[in-house]
């Protein structure tokens, strides 16, 4: 079976315990203002361009039979996305490296061969395979069929997932799950559906199941300034922390902006742009507030 695949990173030390390869998918059913990784949201591979990479050449103007690139007399490399099929022509014979498709079909035994290769790594330190996204879960049947593979082949495996797939699924999958990262956005609901699209109310409640399963959980909650920096969100999180035995620890993780040069790339606006990274100094403070609240699960993310 297949897996759209955007990007494999290895040697990950931040999503989920000791060293890790993290697999990301293509495709999300939740829109976040704030998305860190927005060439993740389309289920389709998307053209990427690094401007500082370019060079002006032209060679991706002249092979390019859809004529996406344009290079203007001032040198200017202008792109029209929509155009794009995505064949990866001009990416292959784009010298300085400034061109790139997001997204990538692989099976399940191509991903399996790249996670093997740092299996003593993740036996020495604890780690394992991080399935990651967008949402995996929109890939259900090559998803359960990688994981089940990966635990065959004794791998710990972590699956982050923003909670919004069919509860069966959930429950047909936790088998082969050691750990979820499970997203925990927004506290009001109706927030939640105007900063992400959709209500929190299947999220929370395949949250609850698999608790109730005794599913193994780290809570993560995205920290983004002027949309959940408050304290009834704080209270939130340390109520779900405080209900719940399955959720083992809470991360917090505070904005970074880095999402804006990832926006460009695949030309889309940004929708904070005004927002700056979240300093070190508030970022301690956020720390400071939850903990006054009672979560005594707090670990960083």
């Amino acid at each position: 079976m297949e897996l759209i695949v955007f990007d494999i990173q290895r040697f990950a030390l931040h999503d989920g315990p000791g060293i890790r390869t993290t697999v990301f998918l293509k495709g999300c059913p939740l829109d976040c203002l704030w998305c860190h990784n927005p060439e993740s949201k389309k289920r389709k591979p998307q053209l990427g361009f690094l401007e500082k990479s370019c060079t002006g050449c032209g060679r991706c103007q002249k092979i390019c039979r859809n004529q996406v690139h344009t290079i203007t007399d001032s040198g200017i490399h202008q792109l029209d996305y929509q155009k794009c099929i995505q064949c990866g022509e001009c990416v292959s014979h784009c010298l300085p490296h400034a061109l790139k498709i997001y997204g990538k079909t692989m099976t399940t035994e191509m991903i399996l061969d790249e996670v093997l290769k740092d299996k003593d790594f993740y036996e020495r330190s604890g780690g394992g395979l991080t399935v990651s996204g967008g949402e995996a879960m929109l890939q259900f049947s090559a998803l359960k069929e990688l994981l089940k593979k990966a635990k065959e082949a004794g791998i710990h495996v972590c699956l982050d997932t923003c909670g919004q797939a069919p509860a069966e699924h959930y429950r047909e999958i936790a088998q082969y799950v050691d750990l979820f990262l499970y997203d925990y956005k927004l506290t009001d609901a109706q927030e939640h559906k105007k900063y992400t699209g959709v209500s929190n109310e299947l999220i929370l409640k395949n949250l609850d199941m698999l608790c109730q399963m005794g599913a193994n959980i780290y809570l993560r909650c995205p920290i983004i300034p002027g949309i959940n920096d408050k304290e009834s969100h704080y209270r939130g999180i340390t109520e779900i922390s405080q209900k719940y035995r399955s959720v083992l620890q809470v991360n917090l993780m505070t904005y970074h902006d880095m999402a804006k040069g990832k926006a460009t790339q695949i030309g889309e606006t940004y929708a904070l742009s005004e927002i700056k990274t979240i300093p070190a100094s508030e970022k301690q403070e956020i720390y400071r507030q939850v903990q006054a609240l009672g979560c005594e699960k707090l670990a960083e993310g």
